[in-house]
């Protein structure tokens, strides 16, 4: 258990270090200048997420009121929601067997660790504006997951808390609200198909309300995106794919497989394809390991909606490669790549628990914890195998970056109309904002993230070197 644990320690260690983009300064401005009416305007004309963008809110005012950054504390309460999500259904596990509930905890920690590496983590973990989107969804989505395949069992709360969490990861990114349409479309389809299938009617039970609230949720998010920035003209960098149906699926089917099962290497590598392959067959046997000991039923209700969680995962991860295609011309960005590689993780999880209560894994109830163990180091290590030198070197420059970063804010809250930006303090790991080296100006010809920031702090002139 200590590899993932270190790892998610030592990463967990980087978030004072985190940054803003340009997207915050623009955003944070409009807040603070016409305040609700702004937040208002954003959720329905560009950026259709109620929840992510309400928490950007409440972060632009505390920011505005103390006169801090807290970026930090920020990502901190971020990364916790994450934790909590992992950890907390471990908790579940109601048994007396050692062995059981020590599988439960190493599943949680191994599915924590791959979520935060194996992919790009900058934008999605130490960038605000990305994480308030990305870390919400991904946990609102992994939480309900592991309660289920932890419990064992359904139960009418556990159907809450499903309907719930999903329906909320709509609320706080586009990729949680094609989860939850896919979701609730896939359950209804089977739970409705099946009695169909049973009694020769199509009745609508109670309990299909787990996927009715997860449905009607993400089609409002994405109808309010048809309608906003889907048809936007301004983010188009291929227009020989972007607004064409057939390039897009194309483009989309032949680049998934590298783009789920890759380790980030950079530029796709067949050491990153290997990596990926062996990490995500790790992964698989530790959860056939581990669920095989779990005290739990196969009862088909649970079994379905397991089936929906593996079905939904893959199905939005493929249509956020699509809409990428579709929307931009190219497979952009990072933070969807990582949210992606993040419900892979997802859908092993639940096709590992599938597997589990199949009749061939039988045999395996009887392992021992040390066999999850080695799964466990094996897919976290095969993951995480090129960040330990880019987590050591952000550690080594910790205070270098922490103190070129106070003293950028220190200089952007001066009265001097000019200031200076350091650029020296970028981290492996962390990331750092994008802007270039020169003396700039507010006019046309500068940057547009040195614009936002003259404008958003006042000044006339800013100095990045």
């Amino acid at each position: 258990m200590a590899l993932p644990i270190v790892l998610v320690l030592a990463m967990l260690a980087l978030t004072p270090l985190g940054h803003w983009q340009m997207d915050e300064l623009l955003m944070m401005r409009a807040f603070r200048d016409r305040g609700l009416s702004a937040l208002f305007g954003r959720i329905t004309s560009w950026s259709p997420r109620p929840l992510s963008e309400t928490l950007l809110y409440v972060y632009s005012s505390v920011v505005h009121t103390t006169g801090r950054q807290l970026t930090g504390t920020f990502l901190l309460c971020l990364w916790n929601l994450l934790i909590l999500a992992c950890l907390v259904p471990a908790a579940l596990v109601r048994t007396n067997d050692l062995v059981a509930r020590r599988a439960a905890l190493l599943v949680a920690l191994t599915v924590l660790a791959l979520f935060v590496c194996g992919h790009p983590v900058a934008e999605v973990f130490y960038w605000s504006q990305a994480a308030a989107a990305y870390i919400p969804s991904i946990a609102l989505i992994a939480a309900p997951l592991l309660c289920l395949v932890l419990a064992g069992h359904r139960t009418g709360r556990l159907d809450g808390l499903v309907a719930g969490c999903v329906s909320l990861a709509a609320m706080a990114s586009e990729v949680g609200a094609f989860f939850a349409v896919a979701f609730g479309a896939a359950g209804l389809l089977l739970s409705v198909g099946g009695r169909w299938r049973d009694t020769g009617a199509l009745a609508v039970r109670r309990r299909d309300a787990m996927f009715l609230a997860p449905l009607l949720a993400g089609l409002t998010i994405l109808f309010m995106l048809a309608n906003a920035r889907f048809g936007s003209e301004a983010e188009i960098f291929d227009a020989t794919i972007a607004r064409h149906l057939l390039p897009s699926i194309g483009w989309s089917l032949s680049t998934f497989p590298a783009d789920a099962l890759a380790i980030d290497l950079g530029p796709s590598t067949p050491q990153g394809f290997a990596l990926g392959l062996v990490s995500r067959a790790a992964l698989l046997v530790l959860c056939v390991f581990a669920f095989s000991r779990i005290p739990g039923t196969e009862q088909s209700g649970l079994r379905l909606v397991v089936a929906c969680f593996a079905l939904a995962a893959l199905a939005s991860a493929l249509f956020s490669l699509f809409a990428a295609y579709y929307q931009f011309g190219v497979n952009c960005c990072e933070r969807h790549q990582t949210i992606r590689s993040q419900l892979v993780v997802v859908a092993l999880v639940a096709v590992g628990w599938l597997l589990a209560w199949s009749p061939w894994a039988v045999p395996l109830r009887h392992r021992g914890v040390a066999w999850m163990a080695v799964a466990s180091v094996v897919a976290v290590a095969s993951s995480a195998a090129h960040m330990p030198a880019a987590i050591a070197h952000d550690i080594a420059r910790y205070g270098e970056i922490l103190q070129a970063r106070a003293a950028n804010w220190q200089d952007a809250l001066s009265p001097d109309p000019e200031m200076k930006l350091r650029l020296s303090h970028r981290g492996e790991i962390i990331g750092s904002i994008y802007a270039p080296a020169g003396d700039f100006r507010d006019e046309d010809a500068t940057p547009r993230p040195l614009r936002a920031m003259m404008q958003y702090f006042g000044k006339s002139r800013i100095i990045a070197e």
